[in-house]
């Protein structure tokens, strides 16, 4: 998809932290500023160059060897080898770590993967909430189940993640803001398998009008960050004040699940959730409480109390992409995803941010998409973003889809 209007090009930029009000390029200068806390918990190994912990949340090692005084190798595997039908477990290696330097130099990393293959492009921080790729580390081109780092110590302690640390904690200081927002409501719709706190966040700007809602949800798989990221911004757009966003919510409300896999992230896991399910393949049996859940909560829509009218699933892959249903597969609003997707693509260049729609019939798979539209008839669309998009361009690409969203469905409600 090439297009002649330009928006304008964007930098490199990672972050993460507590708080996600907003995703911006990190300056070198304020990583080196920062200082994580003192670390008082046991090595999980350490040499005479580093001591290596892994017991902060959302990522973990699994083995480690220590093969010389500079030369650390890690094992790394999944949460289980297989999902319940036998099939293997979805290639999304998770790992994290902190080293704690006892001296200047360079270090040796191996990354030995069981089950899985190289896939996400080291990230370091030094506060845990500004992250940057690690330097001389490569996008993988071709996925090996063994990488090689080299890392440099200059006395300051850091973290290493496949992805930012988006933590429980960071989605409900998330969730928690944007329940302190006029007309927005925060609410319990259940509980993990570990017995995390399900939040949902409901926007209704008069609740004497019946007015039908739009829903998203987000972090079904835990690796899965840059869907996060993006999930953020849309929100935050549809929510801003603006002219558009105060007649979109005159005539619409929201319900927004912004991670339904608390376990999963909590943990470190590669795809399931605690009870080992993959929660986008649970989406008709509803076996697990996470997805138990959110059914609970759409479950006005069953019974007509409420009007269901479109559905968004954020997740992330290897590039920027929009599963929806077939043109030939009817939806109301009729060819939503056909006319959302090329207005939002008439707006972005590929330079800023490439995607691509795919269109594809009901495969009978008990995932969200595939449920919600069987079940409602509505346009539901997986939001796919990749593995190493520039954040910037995350946080600005999901600010025009939700721009384009807000117009369309505007014009079809209400003829606006």
């Amino acid at each position: 998809m090439r297009h002649k209007h330009k928006i304008f090009r964007l930098g490199i930029g990672l972050c993460a932290g507590l708080v996600f009000a907003s995703c911006q390029t990190v300056p070198s200068s304020s990583v080196a500023k920062s200082e994580l806390p003192p670390k008082t918990s046991a090595p999980f190994c350490e040499n005479d160059m580093a001591i290596i912990r892994a017991d902060y949340k959302t990522a973990r090692l699994n083995g480690c060897d220590v093969k010389s005084d500079s030369h650390f190798a890690f094992t790394i595997r999944p949460e289980k080898k297989t999902d319940p039908q036998g099939q293997p477990i979805n290639d999304s290696p998770w790992y994290g770590f902190r080293v704690d330097p006892k001296q200047a130099g360079t270090m040796r990393v191996s990354l030995n993967y069981e089950n899985g293959r190289h896939r996400y492009q080291p990230k370091i921080s030094y506060d845990g909430i500004n992250w940057t790729l690690l330097s001389g580390s490569e996008k993988p081109k071709k996925r090996t189940p063994r990488e090689e780092l080299r890392i440099k110590l200059d006395g300051r302690p850091f973290l290493i993640s496949a992805q930012e640390a988006f933590t429980s904690a960071a989605h409900d200081a998330w969730t928690e803001e944007i329940a302190n927002r006029e007309h927005v409501t925060q609410s319990t719709i259940g509980q993990s398998k570990d017995g995390y706190p399900i939040k949902m966040l409901e926007v209704k700007t008069d609740a004497s009008k019946n007015k039908p809602y739009v829903v998203w949800i987000g972090r079904q798989h835990p690796p899965e960050v840059t869907g996060a990221l993006a999930l953020i911004p849309f929100t935050e757009k549809v929510l801003d004040g603006s002219e558009l966003s105060e007649k979109f919510l005159d005539y619409f409300n929201i319900l927004i699940v912004p991670m339904v896999n608390p376990d999963g992230v909590k943990d470190g896991h590669w795809r399931f959730n605690k009870g080992g399910i993959d929660l986008n393949r649970d989406w008709g049996p509803f076996s697990q409480p996470e997805t138990q859940a959110v059914k609970s909560a759409f479950h006005r829509f069953e019974t007509g109390q409420d009007r269901i009218v479109f559905f968004l699933d954020f997740h992330s892959t290897w590039r920027n992409l929009l599963y929806t249903q077939a043109d030939d597969e009817p939806t109301t609003p009729p060819m939503f995803a056909r006319d959302w997707l090329k207005a939002v693509d008439d707006r972005l260049d590929d330079d800023v941010y490439v995607f691509t729609r795919e269109a594809r019939h009901n495969s009978g798979k008990p995932i969200s998409k595939n449920y919600m539209y069987d079940t409602y008839g509505i346009s539901a669309i997986t939001y796919e973003v990749g593995d190493h998009t520039p954040r910037s361009a995350i946080k600005m690409s999901a600010e025009v889809f939700a721009e384009e969203m807000m117009r369309l469905l505007l014009e079809y409600e209400a003829g606006q």
